[in-house]
């Protein structure tokens, strides 16, 4: 298709709003960039598929493709080695539970309405419970390890809290003794460089002992980790990275199984595009109020009433 005749016929600014009833970024990345077909064939399959879900919509109204994300950037970052992050693990994970939720919804409306093209699309949707299963049981709703994700991080997280426990009452100690307080701009607990520290006055940094991590804006305090906490300070970065390393360990053993089911992972991102593409298209055949047109291999073309889909208000039909 000559794109001299594309743009002066406005067919950007009609993806555009096509691209706008797109419920994910997939299904709005492929309305963007759709093309005129030159195929009967490939034409009436896309309309009937677009008719179908017009029908769909005016059963059920919205369909649910609450938690889809495009998660081809991350299913190839597993491909070639390297390790996800948890947000990238949860979003792959919402999506697949998205997809089945999907499929569900649309196989039950097929059981009592014609919507061959759309339950073949969903049909093809793989599930993988499994990994979906596994990955949840490790990874909360804000994308953070949970203490469960293995027999190892929560032993080392309970150690972390009981030594953090031990640093916040001797240092609870300190800060409520007279002769010390005197020497505190506020009496309070705070962290500097992983490292619990007291705000001490400027003039007492050299006569309070300890190790200087920070200090205000102003200059007026120094945050110092006393000696007395220094050991109990170290613990606690040394349980801080096992806690990485284990977490390490655990993103890579649930990354591990995104790669065995890469091709399947893929192949579900593109069946979730094109179904929300297609239901982009009802959506703005909806917003249009337009009618499913009889299409035809011989050149005629019949527009009763037609009016341009831009221009809004009452256009004169032609």
């Amino acid at each position: 298709m000559n794109e001299k005749i594309l743009k002066t016929v406005d067919f950007q600014k009609i993806l555009q709003k096509l691209s706008s009833h797109g419920s994910t970024s997939l299904g709005k990345e492929r309305a963007e960039q759709l093309r005129p077909c030159v195929s009967l064939v490939e034409v009436k399959n896309r309309l009937q598929a677009t008719d179908e879900a017009y029908l769909v919509e005016r059963l059920k109204g919205s369909v649910p493709f609450g938690g889809i994300r495009d998660i081809k950037g991350a299913v190839h970052r597993a491909r070639i080695g390297g390790i996800l992050n948890a947000a990238e693990l949860l979003d792959i994970a919402n999506t697949l539970n998205g997809g089945r939720r999907l499929k569900k919804f649309l196989l039950a409306i097929a059981e009592n309405h014609s919507i061959g093209l759309l339950k073949g699309l969903c049909s093809n949707l793989s599930e993988h419970k499994a990994l979906e299963d596994d990955i949840l049981s490790c990874i909360d709703d804000q994308a953070e390890i949970m203490d469960n994700a293995s027999v190892d991080l929560s032993r080392i997280r309970k150690e972390l809290k009981t030594g953090e426990s031990k640093v916040r009452e001797r240092l609870d100690q300190m800060i409520r003794t007279p002769s010390i307080q005197k020497m505190l701009q506020d009496n309070l607990i705070t962290i500097r460089n992983d490292r619990y520290v007291i705000p001490v006055k400027q003039e007492y940094r050299a006569s309070f002992g300890g190790i200087i991590h920070d200090q205000s804006a102003s200059g007026a305090t120094v945050f110092i980790e006393p000696e007395a906490i220094v050991t109990l300070n170290n613990k606690l970065r040394e349980l801080k990275m096992k806690e990485e390393r284990e977490i390490e360990k655990v993103l890579q053993i649930l990354t591990s199984k995104v790669e065995e089911a890469a091709d399947l992972l893929v192949a579900n991102v593109e069946i979730l595009a094109e179904l929300d593409f297609i239901f982009a298209k009802a959506g703005l055949a909806q917003e249009m109020k337009a009618t499913l047109p009889i299409m035809n291999d011989r050149g005629f073309i019949k527009l009763k009433k037609g009016r341009h889909p831009l221009i809004s208000g009452n256009p004169v039909p032609l």
